[in-house]
């Protein structure tokens, strides 16, 4: 039997509520989360903000990383310094130095027994 939808939305409203800030990488991250986060070209970690889920969707703000020419491979998602899934990303490769635009989504899409 599948959830309802209202189920689903709650389910994803409560997974965005867990977290909401990301890092990018140049390799694999580690148990951790530290390993191999991007440096230089002004970059920093940055901060979605989620709306509310729609048909067991949620999606937060674009996310604009600058960073210098390199490869990432990875992201993190936080809750303040507590690492909360880590991301095998698309790989994508910066060459000259520029931005990689990121727009999160999660969709629960849980059955019920």
């Amino acid at each position: 039997m599948s959830s309802t939808a209202a189920v689903k939305n709650s389910m994803a409203d409560h997974w965005a509520s867990l977290g909401a800030s990301y890092s990018l990488h140049t390799g694999d991250p580690g148990a951790g989360g530290t390993s191999n986060e991007a440096t230089g070209g002004g970059y920093a970690r940055q901060t979605t903000t989620w709306g509310a889920a729609v048909a067991g969707t949620v999606t937060g703000t674009q996310l604009v990383f600058t960073v210098p020419a390199g490869s990432y491979t990875h992201m993190c998602r936080w809750n303040g310094a507590t690492l909360l899934t880590v991301l095998d990303t698309t790989d994508a490769v910066v060459s000259p130095a520029g931005e990689v635009k990121v727009t999160p989504s999660y969709t629960y899409s849980g059955t019920a027994d």
